[in-house]
């Protein structure tokens, strides 16, 4: 990956790179800069690649994207690829738009059973203002990530995740919360120490990781993220309840700035999970052993 939030200084992160060093990058961009380090994750891989993709109508007037409170409307019509997504292989399907303006996202992921169940292979449908949260958002130009490039992603989520609320917890840190906040912050502390913990030594996911150990990475990514959402609703509700007199409190624009992340930590095994990998789901919920152990 190649983003200059550490200054004008290229950072190079990937697939390739061994996951306890994708952790530590990302958790720092993350806490640095949630929004920024969203876009460069983003823009660099494009995380859809590995789902169904159906095909944009050109016959017709193009799928739309408008601007919706953390994520977008989307509107339009495509062509359901030469599979059925709905079968039960295919929980997600990315909807791409057929042009898009300054290299935005024009690549949006929503859950396959927003199409009728008359929807079957090759067959077009047609959607209007569905909604889709701004962390299933991508970009199309950016490097396709392949299935078993997935544990690269959960952790560079996780991590992002993490930082984010790391930074939300700082914005607490004031006299009137500041005891709340140093309890919210041990909480992502011991989460952080527990994944770089776990990730000490794993190889990059393309020099492959047993099953074992994937498992085990689906759990605690799963972990990660109901911890990460605990903290940032406690944090949100601290700050209503404090005495802010400066205008608009800045956790909110933290929040915002953290929403895709956040959004994107609940799904992140599950969007990205091979379908023979089923064992993954029952790690995500049940097995919270290290990946060491």
């Amino acid at each position: 990956m190649r983003t200059s939030t550490y200054g004008d200084r290229p950072k190079l992160l990937g697939p390739d790179t061994g996951l306890a060093r994708v952790f530590a990058f990302f958790e720092a961009e993350g806490h640095s800069d949630p929004a920024g380090a969203w876009q460069a994750l983003t823009g660099t891989w494009n995380w859809a690649a590995p789902l169904p993709t159906a095909v944009p109508r050109t016959d017709v007037p193009g799928p739309v994207a408008r601007p919706a409170p953390g994520g977008c409307a989307l509107s339009g019509q495509w062509r359901l690829p030469p599979y059925d997504p709905c079968d039960g292989t295919g929980p997600w399907l990315a909807l791409p738009l057929s042009s898009v303006r300054d290299g935005g996202p024009d690549l949006f992921v929503v859950a396959s059973k927003v199409l009728s169940g008359d929807a079957g292979a090759g067959s077009a449908f047609r959607l209007e203002d569905v909604y889709v949260p701004a962390g299933f958002v991508t970009h199309s130009a950016g490097e396709p990530l392949r299935c078993g490039d997935a544990p690269f992603f959960w952790t560079a989520v996780t991590a992002l995740a993490l930082g984010a609320a790391r930074r939300m917890t700082d914005a607490l840190a004031v006299p009137s919360t500041a005891a709340a906040a140093a309890e919210l912050a041990a909480v992502l502390h011991d989460e952080r120490l527990s994944l770089a913990a776990a990730l000490h030594g794993a190889p990059s996911a393309r020099q492959g990781l047993p099953a074992p150990v994937e498992e085990r990475l689906a759990a605690h990514v799963g972990q990660a993220g109901n911890a990460v959402h605990h903290v940032v609703a406690a944090a949100y509700e601290l700050a209503l309840a404090s005495d802010w007199s400066g205008g608009r409190h800045p956790l909110v624009s933290l929040i915002e700035a953290g929403s895709p992340m956040l959004q994107q930590v609940r799904y992140a095994t599950e969007l990205l999970l091979p379908h023979d990998r089923t064992s993954l789901r029952k790690a995500e919920h049940g097995d919270d052993r290290r990946i060491s152990g």
